[in-house]
């Protein structure tokens, strides 16, 4: 069982092709976490929510910051913790974003997410990252990467991606989203909808035992 097309595809590429039966299953929300998430009073414009290292391409974001910084205000919270936190906080100071980034401890994401008027996911690489459906699910505006299984959660609706590591392209679609805040709310809208149609637990139980029944009817032909 693979979560995404992307990772059966890697998986493919990089193992071979499965001796046994093979299901794509994506990950699935339950319907409580399709409850708006309304920001906090004095919520930031932008919020990073996961580990703090390379990978997730915290320093693509501060990079993005430091460029809209100099155009207009803006603020930022960086949630989580990992291996690169430190060099992360003095790489916002070097850029110049003392007092417009704030980093804060691990957190329930729901919890994070009224930390943060959009969500910003700057990864490198990824699989189907559950942040980028909890988000969707909660309606929180979304500038992310357009990397793995991203596009996968995306389809069919009007979200753009990002190219990965580079912070240009980002800084724009930060200053979009400072610009026009109605209609990031009116695509979050959008694909909040998108993503209830076809990630849900219920959806993805469904699958599962779909599998099962279809590798037992195969055992007992033979």
């Amino acid at each position: 069982m693979f979560e995404s097309a992307y990772a059966a595809a890697r998986y493919r590429a990089q193992v071979g092709a499965p001796a046994c039966a093979m299901r794509v299953i994506p990950n699935g929300l339950a319907p409580e976490e399709f409850a708006a998430v309304d920001p906090a009073p004095g919520a930031a414009d932008f919020l990073f929510v996961g580990e703090l290292r390379r990978l997730k391409g915290v320093d693509v974001m501060l990079d993005a910051l430091a460029q809209v910084r100099a155009r207009r205000t803006v603020t930022a919270v960086i949630v989580g913790a990992g291996p690169d936190a430190a060099k992360y906080t003095r790489e916002a100071a070097r850029n110049g974003l003392d007092g417009v980034v704030t980093f804060k401890g691990p957190r329930p994401a729901r919890e994070a997410f009224r930390l943060g008027r959009t969500l910003v996911v700057p990864s490198r690489a990824e699989s189907l990252p559950y942040i980028v459906l909890e988000a969707a699910a909660a309606g929180l505006p979304l500038l992310a990467s357009d990397v793995g299984g991203i596009p996968e959660i995306v389809a069919g609706t009007d979200t753009d991606l990002l190219p990965p590591g580079d912070p240009d392209a980002l800084a724009r679609a930060m200053l979009e989203v400072l610009d026009h805040p109605g209609a990031a709310q009116v695509g979050a809208a959008r694909l909040r909808e998108a993503v209830a149609e076809r990630f849900t637990i219920e959806a993805m139980a469904d699958g599962v035992l779909d599998l099962y029944a279809q590798v037992r009817a195969s055992l007992l032909r033979t």
